[in-house]
């Protein structure tokens, strides 16, 4: 997914995911982070911490009322788009373009991961509610609901500047994380756990390997101006 390009860009928070895809990508290319947040967002402070733990060069970009205003007026989406769709194509648009303007040859995000290794506190309460069964039902609709349309939100917002990249989009990574058991996923209280102690073994730093979940329109700061 990276060989053969000089440098790319990292669609970055500062959380496990993106942290994963940073550690593995600076081995075999030029890697630095892009993040965008409101004013005093936790993005803002987890982002600036995790790329320099992980010593990688950050590029901001700070979000407005006006700039997502503006970024908006370019959303091209095929179907009828909620808040949350309309937060992160402008999420991912605005660090994208700033990706491209960096020079970057792609950028890499770390979307499913959430949805193949027990992210969701939601999944966490459907296993002690309902079982094994019905948590990992759970995962497989939210799963499919994003291949059919968060995907094209997704790609939509990053390909008018750049080539994105899903890693955990990847059909080995897909199979691999569907055939893992919700116990190992989510254990003794710890959501994506197996996916926690694979970070481990690929180098992640402790530091961020424990970090907590936030959905990335919250953790920006960008919802509460995309309504």
């Amino acid at each position: 997914m990276v060989e053969g390009r000089a440098k790319v860009a990292i669609a970055f928070s500062g959380g496990l995911d993106s942290s994963i895809i940073a550690t593995c990508a600076k081995r075999r290319t030029g890697v630095f982070a892009c993040s965008a947040f409101a004013e005093g967002a936790l993005d803002s402070r987890s982002a600036d911490r995790g790329a320099t733990i992980l010593g990688i060069e950050l590029k901001t970009t700070r979000l407005t009322r006006e700039t997502v205003a503006s970024e908006l007026k370019g959303m091209n989406i095929p179907f009828p788009t909620s808040l949350m769709d309309r937060s992160l194509w402008c999420l991912y648009s605005i660090v994208s373009r700033t990706a491209a303007r960096e020079e970057a040859e792609a950028i890499m995000l770390g979307q499913l991961a959430d949805e193949l290794f027990g992210g969701y506190a939601k999944y966490e309460t459907t296993l002690a509610n309902s079982g094994e069964e019905a948590a990992a039902a759970a995962m497989d609709r939210d799963l499919t609901d994003y291949q059919k349309r968060g995907m094209a939100r997704d790609v939509s917002a990053c390909s008018k500047w750049l080539e994105p990249c899903f890693p955990f989009v990847e059909k080995d990574v897909v199979d691999l994380g569907r055939s893992i058991p919700v116990s190992f996923k989510i254990m003794g209280g710890v959501r994506k756990a197996v996916l926690r102690e694979a970070a481990v073994v690929l180098g992640v730093p402790r530091e961020l390997v424990n970090t907590a979940k936030k959905a990335a329109q919250y953790s920006s700061g960008i919802q509460k101006f995309a309504g």
